[in-house]
């Protein structure tokens, strides 16, 4: 579904492919709007790339009071050969543990119901010695707690798109690295699944949501069906969108809510996705490569029952910055893989990018209009002319376009690309190494020990041999630290 509003003023004239976008043509000038390009622009759902769990020719739900196990497998449960847990929980973190106990609660007893490991993976504000100690005593041995700045940096996977500078462009954030890190972990230990939660996540009050009892059902669905890569259960309630998407309902257009990394079960294996590092929709990057690497791309992904998730300030505007290129290049890239399929990374071009840019400052423009009455717009490092919180943020995001370029798009797009068979080589080591007995209380002391350099499988070069570590600071695509 696409959003284009209706023509006016004076039509400025679009960069080329290779140039930064002049303020003047986003802040200054009440510059026309494009015209409708349904291939590059903005839609309000992408939900015709997700399936139904519960859809018609999958694993029935079992009579409601029926027991665990009658409604599929347990992340727990032992895999045969291997011994290996079937999989296991993984929370990332950077708040104050004062703040998150709740949904580290939630995620714990999903953890003890299952009879799986619970990783924590924290930073910043979230010390372990503030822990909350009820989760300790539920878990026990269970619970692993993975403080990611004892993490040896010869771990790093040395991704050349998280040395990308637009990727790090107004945005600090280390989620993706910990998710990464999860991966590798899953990968490591032998688990066939990983579910992802963020750290405020609860089940929603009525219908099918994220219980022990639908995770085991998830499981089932997943068991029988190999072209399934990925199940979400969407974030409702304080919808998870970005603020762009927060503020297209306060103007009469429609905005759907896909699946994301706050409640994801994943399939573990070499061919596996990997989440960008720093960049904002890293989880979407994950799930369009997941799409793109499946057999079926059109079964690799289901949603099931919606959870909840705390509020938070929809329209800061440091994230409304800081989200800016992930939009781009999330909605970019979504818009393709919708359209064309697995075939999507040859039309990654900066002509492409070139139209994505304009329809999305059409959008940025449509919704100030519409909200204050008026093209209001204003140069930055000037007094604002609004105090209208979204009308503030659609001005901050246009301001953000003056330091994007077409080029610069595509070059990241085609970075990320080209870390799959990086990724796919690290994950191709870890699963090699799988075949120890260790548990998963052992994966702290594993990633304070520096290892051998990850090893390129088809080049035979050292990963690590020229690349730096990027800067670990924060947690979630929604929050945001300069």
């Amino acid at each position: 579904m696409n959003s284009t509003p209706p023509a006016s003023a004076v039509r400025t004239p679009a960069p080329s492919c290779s140039d930064e976008v002049p303020s003047s043509a986003i802040a200054v000038v009440p510059a026309q709007d494009s015209r409708p390009d349904s291939a590059a622009d903005y839609r309000a759902s992408h939900s015709g790339l997700l399936t139904s769990l519960y859809q018609e020719g999958r694993p029935e739900l079992p009579p409601e009071g029926s027991e665990l196990g009658a409604y599929g497998p347990l992340l727990g449960a032992h895999r045969p050969v291997t011994g290996r847990h079937l999989g296991g929980i993984v929370v990332p973190t950077c708040r104050d543990f004062a703040v998150t106990g709740t949904g580290l609660l939630f995620a714990a007893r999903i953890a003890l119901s299952h009879g799986c490991p619970l990783i924590v993976i924290h930073s910043r504000d979230a010390r372990a010695a503030e822990f909350p100690a009820a989760v300790r005593d539920l878990l026990g041995d269970a619970l692993v707690m993975i403080d990611l700045d004892q993490v040896h940096e010869s771990w790093r996977p040395g991704l050349e798109s998280a040395q990308d500078d637009l990727g790090r462009l107004h945005r600090t954030n280390d989620v993706g690295w910990k998710r990464n890190l999860g991966l590798m972990l899953a990968a490591r230990f032998g688990w066939e699944f990983a579910l992802f939660l963020d750290d405020d996540i609860a089940p929603a009050e009525h219908g099918p949501t994220l219980t022990p009892e639908y995770l085991a059902h998830a499981l089932q669905v997943l068991k029988g069906d190999g072209d399934l890569q990925a199940v979400g259960w969407p974030l409702v309630g304080f919808d998870d969108n970005s603020v762009v998407g927060h503020a297209r309902p306060l103007v009469g257009l429609p905005q759907d809510i896909f699946i994301s990394s706050g409640a994801l079960l994943l399939r573990v294996g070499e061919h596996t996705a990997f989440f960008p590092e720093n960049v904002y929709n890293e989880d979407w990057l994950l799930l369009i490569q997941t799409l793109a690497g499946a057999g079926d791309y059109q079964r690799a992904l289901a949603r099931g029952g919606p959870v909840r998730q705390k509020p938070y300030d929809a329209f800061c505007r440091v994230r409304a910055r800081s989200e800016e290129v992930g939009e781009l290049l999330g909605e970019g890239l979504m818009n393709l893989v919708e359209d064309h399929g697995p075939g999507f990374p040859g039309l990654m071009s900066g002509r492409y990018w070139k139209r994505v840019m304009a329809g999305r400052r059409s959008l940025l423009r449509r919704i100030i209009r519409e909200r204050a009455g008026q093209m209001q717009v204003w140069p930055e490092g000037t007094p604002d002319q609004s105090e209208d919180p979204v009308v503030v943020c659609m001005n901050t995001a246009l301001w953000t376009h003056q330091q994007v370029s077409p080029r610069k798009l595509a070059d990241y797009a085609g970075r990320w690309w080209a870390d799959r068979e990086r990724w796919q080589s690290v994950l191709v080591s870890l699963t090699s190494e799988a075949a120890g007995r260790e548990p998963e209380s052992f994966a702290p002391k594993l990633l304070g020990e520096p290892r051998e350099p990850w090893v390129h499988t088809r080049r035979g070069e050292g990963c690590q041999s020229s690349l730096s570590p990027s800067a670990s600071t924060t947690d979630r695509g929604r929050k945001v630290t300069v």
